[in-house]
């Protein structure tokens, strides 16, 4: 009996895994076809993934724990993301161009703040009330790293930095979806025009997001530990806001996935995690706000909260949204749709476990919806300011669902993969010709630079439509001083008569005044400030058009006018011993009565008496020589004894005193009397150090600088010097 019995049961196994086996295949029961009593079969066992098995047989997938790893597919996918990286990377390097005006302010402000910091250096410029991120972080580090390898450097960090956005935005989208979605995903975003363009912009664009995904990722993948997650998280989030305002933008998105990818395992504890997270952030801030003082309030508002309004009608903006991350918002919004349907493309896919239909719906939400921030909140403040950089925010964010959309769009096994690669290669095209278009929407800067290094002067002053750049690459020259460069986006001119004039009269006034050593301009950048300083400069006597630089930006043709004040630029910048020694030798030495005949000889000068009886050389009542009478101000530094020979010279500008007075080799000096003023003293016994062409040179500044612009402009044109 009991061979039987176990051939009977052994039979009754074989019949059951056919009976499962065709149920399975034709989805029918088929008891009634095999003749044998319902009693004698052994109950079916379900199938572990069942979705009808009993909650004790199955136990509930936990969406904290991300994308099963498959060791098989991983070295291939590493491949992959490789692949992606090394072609982010030749798409931004790809781009060459000299230093963006934004590139040029950062990094030359950033020295300034290290000199600062190190040496208690003067920092020539208010940066914390205007710019738009701390001015003690991005550009302190960027100068560094300029200071060691130039702007190459400086720009190889924002492209390491976009590169490790996309490493992350991989591991995002692999945690919360699948395997190939993280990769569509990485192909997709590495090739949009902002990721280009930031990864060869030496701004703090590029660092702000990688803080931004820093915190990101944290929050993603470790949100199921608790609240430590927001000890770390938290401080990064703060740090990129710190870095660049507008970071903020970003925040809330990021405090909302802290409850979304809590949930499955916090359950409504996590509902918790976003105002703590949101309070230890706007903590962090509000004491660095109070740590930084009034002009770091006053850059918030300017730049982000009250920004002022350029009148861009809302449909541009949208326009240029859409043509910069349209592709990729479209996909998002796609992706987030079918993933709120259905998670999984087919039964037995490998993906994380996606949760219930509200949370989806929830994460689609916020990942997608996070690629309009930027254009809804441009369109209100009516500005394109930095647009293409902060839609570049949203994009990454909402990439992981996009590559979602495309994964649906190719199928299961690859089904449509023309439909994939169709997108994605146009994807790249257009990245790659917008972000070459951006790249090269400035003209080279290196004519520019190059004209302006043969005018530059301790002291003078120069009128530049785009300063920042000549800043840059001339920093540490004497006579390159940021403090000596105007800008043609704004002025406050106060002239001889102390009324203070702005606008288009400042400039004008200005420019009839002689204010400006050199005035550089293209009606590119201002155009309505620079004809006004087109018609100032071409009826003005003092100037003369010195050069015309034909340039071009992927615009068009540049043509950049480069005027100087023939009466600043008749004493070239050098020392004492190239620029005017030199004479010395041309002639005889000078005398005294040399003084008083160049002066005399020179027209409409009348001479008058001091009340001393000295002479005073006077053109339209304007003096221009002056014979001193003894001062307290100008003695012998042994003997105490008051000069008695001291002739003064007015000069046109302060740089031509400083070049004079300044040279330890010129008989040329000055007073504390007379700081401020533009005179220069040298005793009569020291003028045999002067040649006699020399001395003709300086009495005739001295006139050409106190005469009217028509007397000064006819003498000029007698002598060919116009």
């Amino acid at each position: 009996m009991q061979p039987r019995k176990k051939g009977r049961h052994a039979a009754v196994g074989t019949l059951e895994r056919l009976r499962l086996e065709i149920v399975g295949n034709s989805g029918t029961d088929v008891h009634s076809n095999l003749l044998i009593p319902n009693d004698r079969i052994p109950p079916p066992r379900p199938p572990a993934d069942s979705l009808v098995a009993p909650p004790s047989a199955v136990p509930r997938p936990r969406t904290d724990k991300g994308y099963p790893a498959n060791r098989r597919r991983t070295p291939v996918s590493r491949l992959a993301l490789l692949t992606i990286l090394i072609l982010q990377a030749v798409m931004s390097l790809r781009l060459r161009n000299t230093a963006f005006e934004d590139e040029a302010l950062y990094l030359y402000a950033g020295r300034m703040e290290l000199a600062h910091l190190l040496h208690g250096a003067a920092l020539q410029g208010d940066y914390a009330s205007y710019f738009s991120g701390a001015p003690v972080l991005y550009p302190v580090l960027g100068a560094a790293l300029n200071a060691v390898g130039g702007l190459a450097l400086a720009r190889a960090l924002s492209l390491a930095e976009m590169l490790a956005v996309t490493v992350m935005l991989y591991s995002i989208s692999r945690f919360l979806f699948s395997e190939r979605a993280a990769l569509c995903a990485a192909a997709l975003f590495s090739v949009t025009e902002s990721v280009i363009f930031l990864g060869h912009l030496a701004t703090f664009d590029a660092t702000c997001l990688f803080l931004l995904a820093c915190a990101t990722t944290i929050v993603v993948r470790w949100s199921a530990r608790g609240w430590p997650v927001l000890l770390l998280a938290a401080p990064l989030a703060a740090l990129a806001v710190a870095v660049e305002y507008a970071g903020a933008l970003y925040v809330p998105t990021i405090a909302v996935l802290t409850a979304v990818t809590g949930w499955p395992s916090r359950g409504r504890r996590a509902l918790l995690y976003p105002p703590a997270f949101a309070a230890v952030v706007a903590g962090l801030l509000y004491g660095a706000l109070r740590l930084g003082g009034s002009p770091y309030a006053a850059a918030i508002s300017s730049t982000v909260t009250n920004r002022a309004r350029d009148g861009v009608p809302a449909l541009a903006i949208l326009r240029e949204s859409g043509a910069w991350g349209g592709v990729l918002a479209v996909l998002a919004v796609a992706g987030a749709v079918a993933y709120t349907v259905r998670p999984r493309t087919g039964p037995g896919k490998r993906a994380a476990p996606p949760g219930d239909r509200r949370r989806r719906a929830a994460l689609g939400a916020v990942l997608a919806g996070t690629a309009f921030l930027a254009p809804v909140c441009q369109m209100c403040l009516h500005t394109d300011t930095s647009l293409l950089k902060h839609v570049g925010f949203g994009l990454f964010f909402a990439a992981p669902l996009a590559g979602v959309a495309l994964v649906r769009l190719v199928g299961d096994h690859f089904r449509s993969p023309e439909v994939g690669i169709a997108l994605w290669c146009g994807a790249l095209v257009l990245g790659a010709t917008q972000s070459w278009t951006l790249y090269h929407a400035w003209p080279s800067s290196g004519p520019l630079v190059q004209t302006l290094s043969a005018y530059l002067r301790p002291g003078a002053r120069y009128l530049v439509e785009v300063p920042e750049v000549p800043i840059y690459y001339l920093q540490g020259r004497p006579g390159a001083q940021p403090d000596q460069f105007w800008s043609t986006f704004s002025i406050s001119y106060t002239g001889s008569h102390g009324q203070t004039l702005t606008g288009n009269a400042g400039f004008a006034a200005a420019v009839q005044a002689g204010f400006f050593s050199v005035v550089a301009y293209s009606g590119d950048v201002t155009p309505a400030a620079d004809a006004v300083i087109a018609r100032a400069l071409k009826s003005s006597p003092l100037y003369q058009l010195a050069a015309v630089l034909r340039l071009s930006d992927s615009s068009g043709p540049v043509s950049y006018y480069i005027w100087v004040n023939v009466l600043s630029s008749r004493t070239q910048p050098g020392t004492y011993a190239r620029t005017m020694g030199a004479k010395a030798k041309e002639g005889r030495p000078a005398r005294v009565e040399d003084v008083h005949d160049l002066a005399a000889a020179m027209p409409h000068v009348t001479r008058v008496h001091g009340p001393g009886g000295n002479a005073v050389y006077q053109v339209g009542g304007k003096s221009f020589v002056f014979f001193r009478t003894p001062r307290p101000d100008a003695t012998d530094p042994v003997t105490g004894e008051r000069y008695a020979d001291v002739i003064m010279f007015w000069v046109p500008s302060d740089a031509d005193k400083r070049a004079l007075a300044d040279d330890p080799d010129s008989p040329f000096f000055t007073t504390a009397h007379f700081d401020g003023h533009p005179s220069v003293l040298i005793r009569a016994a020291r003028l045999g150090e002067l040649g006699h062409a020399e001395l003709a040179e300086v009495v005739q500044d001295a006139w050409l600088s106190r005469a009217s612009a028509r007397r000064a402009a006819a003498w000029l044109d007698s002598r060919g010097l116009r």
